[in-house]
């Protein structure tokens, strides 16, 4: 752009000015730069102004001198810019409606680069409305970095799930982080500040020592401050994908929770939101409204049957999570391989007469597949309750084996049942308890109840058994979970409540090993990748000679992987398999097969019973290595 220019955005002609002075002084950003940005970004940023009254912050002569708020519109603000008048408890305020890319341009190009708006929007005839969003501003205090603020967020957003809210995190540009979540009707703005408080009241009496729902600035340091005000009728909140005053060009950004999860999280700038933007994909918005009750429907039994549904652990990889492995924090447990069950169970010591029922984390009746667990064991003899735990069957090696386990599943005929128990046996691993005697353990601490499941005492030959704990050294668990051939390890906040649903404060840690392999042949596939690559046939060099058919590969493939990996396919297109008749029928009649000169790499948990990869992953070419130098499986 040049100095001034005048531009047509949307058909209302702009005269801009000014273009080559510098904003942000310590990066050199100019405003030709801002108004790029703001009109990139327009098309996603509108719709979240829209209909609300906007207060700008400004600054005009850039970041290093004061700026300024301002409500109402000026004299120079055009006819065609929509507005509404509220009268307030001493003033009458008329604020500018930005509806459309032309209005942002042009209060961006009067030196606005905060647009701060309330959580409401106006309705006909500039009556303002109930609010249709709620926001939960999370503000680290001194001392306080945004990883922990982070950790924060994923527990506000485990609150709004038990509520069936979905949540969008957004870093805020400044220093924390504002979750937004879409509300129905009957969500008035008092509602909002009491549910919000509700949360940030609950989340303080769990970790005093980490939240604080107190306004008092005094007390934050070392704590991340809940504002809940924020959903107050007369509040604002700096819109997403505002630019900040900041320094340099921050961004308020929405992300995705994936990103919540992982360390070193920062704010990012413009230019990285623009980057995101042009790399495709579709940008994180603000979840809609849970759909209202329709009389006669079954959802609120569902969601009454939701309240003893399991708690689900976030996946995380070790590498992200061992940067935080606090013993004080984080309990160890090591991960099963079998199938999660909710046990119902009841014994009247009278009559001595046993009642339990096994429910899957889907909700369906487990109860008639596995008879050897509906006796309870004599150290739970006159108790009643509600246990978690995982039905497993143990191998030769004494590790759960889900080969074992699937021989056992989906059996209903009685004959069928007894027999398969006798060959594989199974086991309940119990590792949490949510009721005991009617009594709700659910918003007990996880440390309090670990100590109810370390009271329970079960004789050693009984088929149900409280899971032991883990080393709490991550190294050494790791090490003792791969020697013992457990899937991984489940993390749990010693301070988390159980709550239904997937939450941040359980963590699962699997161990992945790496094996190189050669490709044999490919799929095509479906969806998004209709017509290209769905999946590779992979391979590994048999002692005696040959290629050992190992399974196929359909994931972790980038689009630049997918595009390199067709040209090499194509030159090494052959004939007939390299496998020989190893492959399943099923997956050689779609097969197109290659030359077995192509190596990679995947990633995988264990080998089947049948020697195939489980849960592979592809990590990449490895031109590096020729098919002779591929060690294979031993």
């Amino acid at each position: 752009m040049s100095h001034n220019t005048a531009v047509m955005v949307e058909g209302r002609r702009l005269s801009l000015t000014n273009l080559d002075k510098v904003l942000y002084p310590e990066t050199g950003t100019t405003k030709a730069e801002v108004l790029q940005y703001f009109t990139a970004v327009g098309p996603l940023m509108v719709p979240l102004l829209a209909g609300r009254p906007v207060t700008r912050k400004r600054w005009p002569d850039g970041t290093s001198a004061t700026p300024f708020f301002q409500k109402n519109v000026d004299v120079s603000t055009p006819d065609w810019v929509d507005r509404r008048t509220m009268t307030h408890s001493s003033k009458t305020i008329t604020y500018p409606i930005v509806d459309d890319l032309a209005a942002l341009v042009y209060f961006a190009q009067a030196g606005s680069l905060e647009f701060h708006v309330p959580q409401w929007r106006f309705g006909a005839g500039g009556v303002p409305m109930d609010p249709d969003r709620l926001v939960i501003d999370l503000d680290p205090g001194p001392g306080v970095t945004l990883d922990e603020c982070a950790e924060v967020a994923l527990r506000v957003r485990d609150r709004l799930a038990d509520s069936g809210l979905g949540a969008l995190p957004v870093t805020s540009g400044s220093k924390g982080i504002h979750l937004y979540a879409g509300i129905g009707e009957g969500w008035t703005a008092a509602r909002c500040v009491e549910f919000a408080k509700k949360i940030a009241v609950e989340l303080e009496r769990e970790t005093p020592k980490s939240v604080i729902s107190k306004m008092t600035r005094a007390e934050r340091a070392g704590r991340v401050f809940v504002d809940w005000s924020q959903n107050s009728a007369s509040k604002t909140t700096v819109s997403p994908y505002s630019l900040r005053g900041t320094a340099i060009p921050n961004v308020a950004a929405p992300r995705t929770w994936d990103e919540l999860t992982r360390p070193g999280l920062r704010q990012l700038d413009f230019r990285e939101v623009l980057d995101r933007m042009a790399a495709g994909g579709e940008q994180p918005g603000i979840p809609p409204a849970p759909e209202p009750e329709r009389a006669g429907s079954s959802r609120r039994s569902r969601a009454a049957a939701g309240d003893l549904a399991p708690m689900l652990a976030s996946a995380v990889t070790v590498e992200d999570f061992a940067s935080r492995a606090d013993p004080e924090v984080w309990a160890l447990e090591p991960k099963l391989d079998g199938i999660r069950a909710l046990v119902h169970f009841d014994h009247d010591v009278d009559s001595g007469v046993s009642t339990v029922r096994l429910v899957s984390r889907s909700g369906s009746d487990l109860t008639p597949g596995y008879p050897e667990l509906l006796a309870v064991p004599e150290g739970l003899h006159g108790h009643s309750g509600v246990v978690d735990g995982e039905i497993v069957v143990l191998g030769d090696d004494g590790a759960p084996s889900f080969g074992r386990l699937q021989q056992r599943m989906g059996l209903t005929k009685p004959r069928d049942v007894r027999a398969a128990a006798e060959k594989n046996p199974v086991l309940l691993e119990i590792f949490d308890v949510l009721q005991l005697d009617g009594t709700s353990l659910r918003a007990k601490v996880y440390r309090d109840r670990r100590r109810v499941l370390d009271a329970i005492r079960l004789d050693e030959d009984e088929p149900w058994r409280v899971l032991p704990l883990a080393p709490a050294d991550l190294g050494e668990a790791l090490e003792s979970s791969r020697t013992a051939r457990m899937e991984g390890l489940v993390a749990k906040r010693w301070d988390s409540t159980y709550r239904a649903g997937r939450s941040a404060s359980w963590l699962k840690l699997k161990h992945f090993l790496d094996l190189e392999v050669v490709v044999g042949g490919w799929q095509q596939g479906e969806g998004r990748r209709s017509g290209g690559i769905g999946s590779l046939l992979l391979g590994v060099p048999e002692r005696a000679g040959g290629l050992r058919y190992v399974g196929k590969v359909g994931t972790g493939f980038s689009d630049a992987a997918l595009t390199r990996l067709a040209g090499l396919l194509a030159d090494a297109s052959a004939d007939s398999s390299p496998f020989g008749d190893a492959v399943p029928a099923v997956d050689a009649r779609a097969a197109h097969w290659v030359r077995p000169e192509i190596v990679g790499e995947v990633r995988y948990s264990e080998l089947t019973g049948d020697g195939r990869l489980r849960h592979p992953s592809w990590r990449g070419l490895r031109p590096d290595k020729s098919p002779d130098q591929v060690a294979g499986l031993g």
